[in-house]
């Protein structure tokens, strides 16, 4: 997917964020799998849905106004109900500037439970090798004290097809905790809970020796998502 870098994507420095690094590889992935013939509303058809279980991203420069940009994505594995995938962008002298990992589960939507990839699926995208990067495991481990921070509501705008928080959403609001002028080299998110319309979503921060956690949770304590930022 070449393109170049919209006014509308980038912030005051005249570089795009994370959300928006995101926003890039959410699009790819929708295009790739239109363009194979299991796209979003192939799904819908057959009542599935791919879930995002989990985001490792690096980025070593971010991408600024009017700059062209490649961004790519390709499945290198499926396991179960599993779909791994890797993410890249490249700018326009060739150079690799972010690379992702991303876990999905295909799940069931009248079940709400995962359901093991069909060949049909498989068969429609081409695996290629692993992108090479330093992977890390899609579980972020939470321990020790975290600070309460003040809630937030999930507002209509917040909302993907799937009437849930969307992924890159969830992103923007964790950023809003961070330093100003903090420079995220590497992010994972682990997703465990969907938010949806009018839910009270309660902010909780962890400042550690170079990193710094951040979670969002349900009034009652149920954990919608982790992020994990290192600068």
């Amino acid at each position: 997917m070449e393109r170049p870098v919209t006014y509308s994507e980038v912030g005051a420095d005249y570089r795009v964020d994370m959300a928006q690094v995101i926003n890039y590889f959410q699009d790819c992935s929708c295009f790739q799998s239109d363009e194979l013939g299991v796209g979003p509303k192939n799904m819908d058809i057959l009542g599935k849905v791919w879930m995002l279980n989990s985001w490792q991203i690096v980025v070593e420069r971010y991408p600024t106004y009017g700059e062209s940009i490649t961004v790519g994505t390709w499945p290198y594995d499926f396991k179960g109900p599993l779909g791994l995938r890797n993410f890249i962008i490249d700018d326009a002298s060739g150079g690799r500037i972010a690379r992702a990992n991303s876990v999905w589960a295909m799940i069931d939507v009248t079940t709400g439970r995962p359901v093991r990839v069909d060949r049909t699926q498989i068969e429609a995208y081409q695996m290629e090798p692993k992108e090479s990067m330093n992977y890390e495991g899609r579980k972020i481990p939470i321990s020790g004290e975290f600070e309460t921070l003040e809630p937030i509501t999930v507002t209509r705008a917040c909302l993907d097809t799937n009437h849930h928080m969307n992924n890159a959403r969830y992103v923007a609001v964790a950023m809003e905790y961070l330093p100003e002028n903090y420079r995220i080299h590497q992010i994972r998110v682990e997703y465990k809970h969907s938010a949806r319309y009018g839910d009270i979503l309660i902010p909780k921060r962890q400042v550690k020796a170079g990193t710094i956690v951040v979670l969002l949770e349900k009034a009652g304590g149920e954990v919608c998502v982790i992020t994990e930022f290192t600068e």
